[in-house]
Formats: structure tokens, C-alpha cells, sequence
């Protein structure tokens, strides 16, 4: 059910990068970033069995056995999402592809013949590596469809980046004890979750900082950027904290943020109960 609804996140968060631009969400698009997340996170679940054995023991039971079944849905969704993408363009398939690059070169140890360390294990690689692959794909998915303001592609980039970037640290706060004990750096092992904590309520400042002079940019979508940069710290101080927590919450809340924010704009945009 999480990979679904990571998946569906992903869409959510695709049609609303789409809302940014001013542009018509491409169906086909929408679609192939459902699966290249859907598999990407399956493919995941079978690189991290180790670390969920302590983390998340429902889903590395789940796995245990089903192997052969997630890496064949993996392969099929991934081939189908590129083929959705090349009906675009090239350029659109091979974005696409970003984030099954990214998870090969951090996951695996495929620089071990030159001395370098599995990049997953090397202190805020794992987390810059994610973020950047799938702000990558969030971003330029639109951008190449149409847009010829960079003012424009550079803002929602930082916005996705840094919006990214504390989702991925916040779930490194959930894992924090399995990631410790298979010595895995995250910022949470290194720093504290309190350390973590005021961490990403500053990156989430910058976000404050940056909507300021960019506001006008982005008609029709204003309202959901300041309810998504509040929702944002309200999430932190949520997480960031010694509570036991439960995985379906940070998925609901976290992973689900973007269904939230685009049922939000969908509901403005038919009613004005927001404006």
C-alpha cells in the first residue's frame, strides 16, 4: 500500500510542478512518473532489506519471499514508464531514467575497484542523491514540454529541492536506530534528531525567504505554496521528536503531501474557499 501511495504522490506532485509552469498536465507523463516511483521504491525495498529488518519489520517481512515478484513488477513498470516517456520525446525518457541511475550508483558498490565506499554510506550523499533525482524529474518533466522562462525553471527547482530534501531527512529520523546499527550516516545518526530538527525548520525558512520575490511568478497557486510551506514546518515539529510515531503516519502525511495539496487546489479552484 506505501509504494501505491508514494506513487500517487509522485503523480500529484508532477501535476502541481505542471500547475507551476502554467502548463496543461501531459496525461502520459503523469502516468510514467506513477511507475518509474512505484518501481523505484520496490527496487528499494529489496536494497534496503537489512536496514528495514530494524526499521520497518512489516515490509522486510513482506519482502522476504517476493523477491522474484517485486524486481519483475520493478523491470515491467520501469520499461513501460520510459516507453510512456519516449512517446513525448527523448529527452522526456530519458529523465525518466534518472532515478534508476541514481539508485544503482548509491545502493550498490559499484565504485568499490576505486576505493570508494558504497555512496549510501557516505555522510548526506544518500540524501543529496535522492533529492536532486527526483527534483530532476518533478522539475524538467514540464519544463521540456514548454518553458522558456529560467527565472521560472530555477525557482520551482529550489523549491522541490529543498521541499524534497527535508522529506528525505525526515524519513532518515524514522530509521534512524536500524541506519545506526548498520552504520549508515544520516544526518539524524550524526547530528541528533534535535540537531535534525533545526536543521530543516531553517531549510524550511529558506523557502520563506525564496516565495517573497517569486510570488507573482506563479498565478493560481500562491494560496497552496503557503499552505504547502506551512504544512512543511508543522510536519517537522511533528516528526522531529522523541515520539514513536508510526510509519503509516509519516506515509500519510509526508509521502502524502502533494495528494493533499492538489486536492486543495482542486477544491480553490472549483469553490474559491481559499481566495
Amino acid at each position: 500500500m506505501s509504494s501505491l501511495l508514494i506513487s500517487a504522490n509522485g503523480l500529484a506532485k508532477l501535476y502541481f510542478s505542471f500547475l507551476l509552469f502554467g502548463l496543461t498536465a501531459k496525461t502520459n507523463l503523469l502516468f510514467a512518473t506513477f511507475l518509474v516511483t512505484y518501481s523505484t521504491y520496490s527496487l528499494n525495498k529489496l536494497t534496503d532489506k537489512e536496514e528495514d529488518a530494524v526499521n520497518n519489520p512489516a515490509r522486510s517481512g513482506y519482502v522476504m519471499g517476493n523477491e522474484r515478484f517485486l524486481t519483475f513488477l520493478a523491470i515491467i513498470s520501469y520499461i513501460a514508464a520510459t516507453l510512456l516517456g519516449y512517446f513525448e520525446n527523448i529527452f522526456a525518457a530519458l529523465v525518466l531514467l534518472v532515478p534508476l541511475v541514481t539508485g544503482i550508483v548509491y545502493s550498490t558498490n559499484i565504485f568499490s575497484v576505486f576505493g570508494v565506499p558504497r555512496l549510501k554510506d557516505v555522510f548526506v550523499v544518500k540524501s543529496l542523491l535522492v533529492t536532486l533525482s527526483w527534483t530532476i524529474v518533478i522539475a524538467f518533466l514540464p519544463a521540456i514540454c514548454s518553458c522558456e522562462d529560467r527565472i521560472k525553471l530555477l525557482s520551482i527547482v529550489f523549491f522541490f529541492f529543498i521541499k524534497s530534501f527535508v522529506n528525505t531527512v525526515l524519513f532518515d529520523v524514522m530509521d534512524v536506530e536500524g541506519d545506526r546499527k548498520n552504520s549508515i550516516k544520516t544526518i539524524p545518526v550524526k547530528v541528533g534528531i534535535s540537531g535534525t530538527r533545526w536543521l530543516l525548520l531553517s531549510l524550511q525558512s529558506m523557502l520563506v525567504v525564496w516565495l517573497l520575490p517569486v510570488f507573482g511568478l506563479f498565478n493560481g497557486c500562491q494560496i497552496i505554496l503557503i499552505i504547502s510551506i506551512i504544512y512543511g514546518y508543522l510536519y517537522i515539529l511533528y516528526f522531529c521528536n522523541s515520539d514513536n510515531h508510526t510509519r503509516s503516519s509519516m506515509d500519510i502525511l509526508v509521502d502524502g503531501e502533494w495528494i493533499i495539496m492538489v486536492a486543495l487546489y482542486s477544491i480553490n479552484s472549483c469553490f474559491g474557499v481559499l481566495a
